[in-house]
């Protein structure tokens, strides 16, 4: 009788152990902060307007400074991205390189100011790093505006970025192309 009792206690207690490991961790989990891809637009007077959702034409290289990582290599069509960020860094770097149809190549720097927070959502899932964007800052030879639309990158998959490219070609630096529905 004892014997049966403790193999029952023992099946029990498995049970048990096996039920606190099935716990349903986010299946979606993977935190990249997603960029958006515009046309900017400017009045008579020079000021900023947002435009229109814009697919590059032209070919884009994204790649992490410091780490030597490249991101993205040369895609095309593409109306925006997602991207990892640093773990641990407060600021990331990214390079965009644009090189059109006939050769010309631009580049822009993107770096990212942001704070790091650990997040669980259950003890038996695995940890992961939440970011806040406090603010952005870039250059300015392809790149228009960058604005924060969402801070916070999580796995949600919102839109985080949205980078304003300028639409009209500048001296020695590739421009993005506009895309219509009629194949402009």
């Amino acid at each position: 009788m004892k014997y049966a009792l403790n193999v029952l206690l023992v099946a029990l207690l498995c049970c048990m152990i096996g039920a606190c490991e099935t716990v349903n961790c986010p299946l979606e989990n993977k935190v990249e902060s997603v960029y958006g891809f515009y046309a900017s637009e400017r009045t008579s007077a020079g000021e900023f307007q947002p435009g229109s959702a814009v697919a590059l034409a032209d070919t884009l290289t994204v790649t992490a400074l410091g780490a030597d990582s490249v991101l993205v290599n040369r895609v095309t069509n593409k109306n925006g991205l997602a991207l990892p960020m640093s773990f641990y860094g407060e600021i990331d770097s990214i390079l965009l390189t644009v090189k059109d149809t006939t050769g010309a190549i631009a580049r822009d720097t993107l770096w990212i100011d942001k704070t790091n927070e650990y997040h669980w959502d259950d003890p038996s899932c695995p940890v992961h790093i939440f970011h806040e964007i406090t603010s952005v800052r870039h250059t300015r030879n392809i790149i228009d505006t960058v604005i924060v639309a969402t801070p916070f990158v999580n796995y949600e998959g919102r839109e985080n970025f949205q980078i304003y490219f300028r639409t009209a070609p500048q001296t020695s630096s590739a421009a993005p192309k506009r895309r219509t529905s009629q194949g402009g």
